[in-house]
């Protein structure tokens, strides 16, 4: 029999866990642990679809689809191919009989589709001209709600498609299914708002200069785009799948259902809990409820009894942030499982990461085999500790509930580099990695401070009191902002984490020079290296010759009044 907290972790999971040995039944309990407080959904998103189908094909095709589904969507075709316009079509469209019913066909090329269920706009090449759909078929929604492509090479050629939009790509079994699914999208729908944007932390872009454009690169569904400076989200395209949160430096775009602070607390309560009742360490599976779980349902009973399945929205919705506190709490390994319907460009986004945290806790003397992308068929052969137990062993870590990506990758690597047997000053990482430096030219930086008024992060600073560019290296996410805006190209990234969390939250010194004095009045106004590369660049300029040319060591309130007596000169002469 069931009892009641093995039944809440089946229904949790999607599948039932075997308890026959004391090792199955602690991993139970450990779950069931894991799932107190579980997450709910904070804010929503809604469609609204009326049930609106256009369906895009050669005629012949889009009218025997019509015959499967006409009665319970309202339906019109967008008829493509060779076919020419009917004579008979004067305002652009006519209309056929199915089963009884007047079906709108339109003739043209779709050339594009925006929007998502409850809300699409379509743009048609007909003849000569490019028209809206819904407008030159007068509809009073003013929009569709649904589409079925079915054309070999489909309009939207995303990863993952908006919702509301369907492309079996000539699949017989995916039609069916599209048709199955269609009916049911009458109405309004919630779904979770997924992610949710810190433009104030953002490091895209700033004052013209484009930096960070890692989520840009990995979403599979085009949600985000670039506004310049910052990244703009539509959580109506946006289907969950994580991978810009997981690739965010900074933690701007982060995951919301459920956040990192629950995450956090729960794999914390489930590697405690297993620990004190098998008295050994667990491997954390994450795998994805839709796809991950019916595949892990089949062979359940093969997993290891340390292996713990934990359900996560998508592959991608977990980070550095997450694997890295995982280890911190105790975890032997944590295995992040992929499957045939995970985006490319999420697999290729978790590789990455997964090199990175590699390369750290390499670094860091535990092991570099940790955290692991595997497939289903991977599963049953792990168990144990990676790298035959020789890595080090560690306290668990105590922090949690914590919400920020970036004061989390802080603990998690300041309790990971405890107790190190080797004096290690940093961990040299791969170019695009969020932790690092940056090394300034004296020679040639001239204190202009054009670097800091553009460092999103607040890695970059001056004083007041005196020329000096001062960094905390704790704030710095790589951007490169920086490098592109520094005007000497005296600035160049060093990719590193700097083991000494004292030395990394310190404002450090990378240039200072004491400041050059005005010549008429003696009030501190620039630099030394400031006046010197000017005199440099306008020694040849017919207006800088001669005493002109000390213009430039004078301050902006000396400088005016010899500008004016040198006109006032000058006209005399003239009289």
């Amino acid at each position: 029999m069931t009892t009641e907290p093995g039944s809440a972790v089946a229904d949790y999971l999607g599948f039932e866990l075997p308890s026959k040995t004391a090792p199955q039944r602690a991993r139970l309990a450990a779950l069931a642990r894991g799932l107190e407080g579980s997450a709910e959904a904070t804010s929503l998103v809604s469609y609204d679809s009326t049930g609106l189908l256009l369906i895009i094909g050669a005629e012949p095709s889009a009218l025997s689809v019509v015959e499967d589904i006409v009665g319970r969507v309202t339906c019109l075709i967008l008829a493509t191919g060779p076919a020419s316009l009917p004579e008979s079509a004067g305002n652009g469209y006519i209309k056929r009989s199915v089963a009884g019913q007047e079906v709108p066909v339109l003739y043209g090329m779709p050339l594009q589709i925006n929007g998502y269920l409850g809300s699409f706009r379509v743009l048609v090449q007909q003849k000569n001209r490019e028209i809206e759909l819904a407008k030159a078929m007068n509809l009073a929604s003013g929009g569709i709600d649904i589409i079925l492509d079915l054309g070999r090479n489909p309009v939207i050629g995303r990863e993952r498609v908006p919702p509301g939009y369907f492309a079996p790509a000539g699949d017989s079994d995916r039609l069916h299914q599209a048709l199955e699914e269609i009916p049911g999208l009458v109405g309004q729908f919630d779904k979770p708002l997924y992610v949710q944007y810190n433009p104030d932390i953002c490091a895209h872009g700033e004052r013209g200069i484009t930096g960070c454009t890692r989520c840009l690169d990995v979403c599979p569904a085009e949600a985000l785009s670039s506004l310049v400076e910052r990244i703009e989200v539509d959580p109506h395209l946006c289907h969950g799948v994580g991978s810009c949160a997981t690739v965010c430096p900074t933690g701007a775009i982060h995951y919301r259902f459920p956040n990192l602070g629950h995450s956090l607390d729960s794999l914390r309560r489930i590697i405690a809990v297993f620990h004190s009742q098998a008295e050994t360490s667990p491997s954390i599976l994450l795998y994805e409820g839709e796809y991950g779980g019916p595949q892990l349902a089949e062979q359940v009973d093969t997993l290891p009894a340390d292996l713990i399945p934990w359900r996560i929205e998508e592959a991608g919705s977990t980070g550095l942030e997450l694997w890295l506190s995982a280890i911190a709490y105790g975890a032997q390994s944590v295995l992040i499982m992929t499957t045939d319907e995970t985006p490319h460009s999420t697999v290729s986004a978790l590789q990455s990461q997964v090199r990175l945290v590699s390369i750290l806790l390499d670094g860091l003397e535990l092991g570099a085999e940790r955290v692991r992308l595997v497939n289903l068929d991977q599963l049953t052969s792990i168990s144990g500790a990676p790298n035959g137990g020789s890595a080090r062993v560690i306290e668990p870590a105590s922090y949690g509930g914590i919400d920020e990506k970036r004061v989390v990758l802080r603990f998690a690597t300041e309790h990971l580099a405890t107790g190190l047997a080797s004096d290690i000053d940093h961990i040299t990482l791969p170019p695009g990695s969020p932790f690092g430096s940056v090394q300034v030219d004296a020679q040639t930086c001239t204190l202009c401070m054009g670097c800091v008024s553009v460092c999103p992060a607040g890695a970059l600073g001056d004083d007041k009191a005196k020329p000096r560019l001062t960094f905390v290296e704790s704030n710095c996410v790589q951007c490169g902002i920086c490098e592109q805006a520094c005007p000497e190209d005296a600035i160049s990234l060093v990719p590193r984490l700097l083991l000494d969390n004292a030395r990394r939250m310190h404002h450090q010194t990378l240039n200072e020079e004491a400041p050059f004095c005005c010549i008429d009045c003696g009030k501190p106004f620039t630099t030394q290296s400031m006046i010197t590369k000017m005199e440099a660049k306008l020694s040849g300029h017919r207006m800088f010759q001669g005493d002109a040319l000390k213009t430039l060591q004078r301050c902006e309130d000396c400088r005016i009044p010899v500008s004016s007596a040198k006109s006032v000169k000058i006209e005399d002469q003239m009289r």
